[in-house]
């Protein structure tokens, strides 16, 4: 079972309302998009996806694409599974727990094989050529989670009177400012301060739903020259679709006082579509039967990407009853570039009764760029892409063991964290298992992984320049377990 455990930093993705802190947000999403990797066959999983020099395998196609040369026949393989997400929080004492399944497909493809026979394989240079077509899927951000607490010390209301107290003129001018939203909905009075009777007591309670993913529909051409070397490329269509929807509710413990308050909703939404393209190019070299080492590099992904975003807030009170006010949503256009990848493997061959394999992937985050009309925001957020990221090294290992038909795998993997700074580690550890069964001219495979993980953030940010008090920082354990199964025929 795949066991890890990740601490992020303190403003990602849905730690913070999006409004305030544009910038973070949009950096922590190019780490997101950037940390891709196969999801791949129930044979790939169950030996912890070390496939870089094994072969013989579709997903082959999106680590390295020389392990289509070891193809012999065509064939058509398919791989839907199921996903299980938990999810378990604690907020100022208080503890939270949420649940969910989701059905999915990891991988759909066909390969067509070419292979000369008697004489002419003798003769030939080129043993085989393969061509495969399909869709992997590449990343997952599906994952729901609360967590509620109460608090006597700070609200998330000071966010907008913080704004409004900045910018008075946006209170009445800037519709979908955190001022003009404070403000127009008589969460903050007329001089611009919060109505929130903070010293009484808060009841705070926080939701993100956040789903999506990367498809990517590949395009693999692989050959076995003279049975030692093995070439490869792919060319990758990649298409990412990521939805959050966040909601922050606060409410007074004292709601039959004389105070104006009795509580405020606050809603954002935001989702991000783009379409991207890509190249793998790969090489596996066989030294003889009981050894091969393969190397792979995969050039950036270049997207193009539309985000959408927009928020509400409905604040009631005894004074001027239910008072809702909806932002104008907000679209921005911009190029995204994600690290680039470099993959060593080896396997060792144990004859006929399976092999053992390991990765090693070197991935440079700081590389990652914006590119956009304002020119400002973009300096902005490449400048924290160099001062958050670094480069990370990835260690994958598996084992295959073989009883004729009958096939059983065991793997694991260490995922370096992609930031520089220690306080914000996200190293990762998996293990996961799988057997499998080969039939004349199909064969079954089942994968299952288990991935353990924890992350950290706040309901909100207030500006500690202003003297307001940090929230306390919400701690939520996640529990995603994959199984899957692939089905495939030769032909």
């Amino acid at each position: 079972m795949n066991s890890g455990v990740c601490k992020i930093l303190s403003l990602s993705l849905s730690s913070v309302f999006l409004t305030q802190v544009g910038n973070a947000q949009s950096v922590i999403d190019a780490g997101k998009y950037g940390q891709t990797a196969s999801y791949g066959t129930a044979r790939s999983i169950g030996f912890g996806g070390a496939l870089g020099s094994v072969g013989g395998d579709f997903s082959t196609v999106n680590v390295n694409p020389a392990g289509l040369g070891m193809y012999r026949t065509s064939e058509f393989m398919l791989t839907p599974g199921l996903r299980f997400n938990g999810t378990n929080s604690e907020y100022t004492g208080t503890s939270s727990s949420d649940n969910g399944t989701r059905f999915g497909f990891n991988n759909i493809g066909t390969v067509f094989t070419s292979k000369a026979s008697g004489r002419d394989y003798e003769n030939a240079d080129w043993k085989s050529v393969s061509f495969g077509i399909g869709v992997n899927h590449t990343a997952d951000f599906s994952r729901d989670y609360n967590y509620r607490g109460t608090n006597n010390k700070n609200s998330g209301s000071q966010y907008f009177e913080a704004d409004a107290l900045n910018y008075p003129s946006s209170t009445t001018d800037d519709q979908g400012t955190p001022a003009y939203l404070g403000y127009q909905s008589y969460l903050l009075s007329s001089n611009r301060l919060s109505l929130v009777p903070i010293a009484k007591g808060l009841d705070q309670f926080k939701s993100v739903q956040e789903k999506g993913g990367v498809n990517e529909f590949a395009l693999s051409l692989g050959g076995n020259y003279q049975e030692k070397f093995l070439l490869g490329a792919t060319l990758g269509i990649t298409m990412l679709n990521h939805k959050v929807n966040t909601s922050y509710v606060e409410k007074t413990h004292d709601a039959n006082a004389s105070d104006s308050f009795d509580r405020f909703t606050y809603n954002e939404s935001y989702k991000t579509t783009g379409t991207g393209v890509n190249l793998k190019l790969g090489a596996i070299y066989k030294f003889n039967d009981y050894f091969r080492a393969g190397i792979a590099f995969h050039t950036p992904t270049f997207y193009s990407m539309t985000e959408t975003s927009g928020n509400d807030i409905n604040v009631v009170s005894k004074l001027y009853g239910s008072n809702k006010i909806v932002s104008p949503s907000n679209q921005n256009d911009y190029h995204l570039t994600t690290p680039f990848k470099a993959i060593l493997s080896a396997t060792g061959m144990l004859g006929k009764y399976g092999f053992v394999s390991v990765d090693y992937e070197y991935v440079n985050y700081a590389t990652m760029r914006y590119n956009m009309d304002n020119k400002t925001t973009q300096n902005s957020y490449n400048a924290s892409i160099k001062n958050i990221y670094g480069s990370a090294s990835n260690i994958r290992g598996g084992v295959e063991l073989r009883f004729d038909q009958f096939r059983v795998r065991g793997g694991m993997g260490y995922y370096g964290s992609p930031y520089k700074s220690g306080d914000y580690q996200t190293n990762r550890t998996d293990i996961s298992f799988g057997f499998g069964y080969r039939f004349e001219d199909a064969y079954v495979d089942f994968g299952i992984v288990n991935s353990a993980y924890t992350t950290q953030e706040q309901p909100y940010v207030l500006d500690g320049s202003m003297g307001y008090s940090q929230p306390t920082i919400a701690t939520t354990k996640n529990s995603l377990t994959s199984g899957v199964l692939t089905v495939g025929w030769k032909f």
